[in-house]
């Protein structure tokens, strides 16, 4: 089965996003640079601190129910979804042929 965690995690890498919210099993979020996970064999694994027990929990990327991207302090989430699209868009989308436009 494919990591479609890890796999989105990695585009949004790509696309200049690398700081997301992890949506953990226990129902809890918690915010992640990808500079802070690694490769436990060919399992990707997010670092993530916890405060309250002190220690740092080893989460494997793909046992999250979701991601998401932050919006900046002060940002309308609703209105910076326009935003990731568009570093989405540049980075995966195809140029379009000299002379089309978009649709």
């Amino acid at each position: 089965m494919t990591d479609l965690i890890t796999e989105i995690w990695a585009g949004l890498n790509e696309a200049g996003m690398p700081e997301v919210m992890l949506y953990l099993s226990d129902g809890s979020a918690c915010r992640c640079h990808w500079n802070d996970t690694a490769l436990v064999g060919t399992v990707r694994v997010a670092l993530l601190a916890d405060q309250d027990r002190k220690i740092v929990r080893i989460m494997p990327v793909h046992e999250c129910q979701g991601i998401g991207v932050a919006s900046p302090k002060g940002t309308d989430p609703a209105g910076y979804r326009a935003v990731v699209q568009a570093k989405l868009n540049e980075r995966f989308q195809p140029p379009l042929p000299t002379g089309a436009s978009p649709a």
